[in-house]
């Protein structure tokens, strides 16, 4: 007969415990995208409108960029 082994319910779990669940999963969902060609995007302090976000992509190239009105539109501020 198998052994079932009970997890932590993540409404029980603190903060640490929930990023140590999540994390390997977003980085293998990372890692996927900028494999496809994909870039990952993110805020930090250069971001310093709401329609401002860094593009990221595989070969390390991240853009300051500010989004569009439109889907898909979007302006490169910054090449870094």
């Amino acid at each position: 007969m198998a052994t079932i082994t009970a997890k932590k319910s993540v409404f029980v779990m603190d903060d640490d415990e929930f990023e140590q669940l999540v994390k390997p999963v977003a980085e293998a969902a990372k890692t996927a995208a900028l494999d496809a060609g994909a870039w990952f995007s993110y805020k930090n302090e250069l971001c310093t409108a709401p329609d401002m976000v860094i593009h990221e992509f595989k070969d390390g190239k991240k853009e300051l960029v500010k989004i569009g009105e439109k889907p898909g539109d979007y302006t490169v501020l910054k090449v870094f």
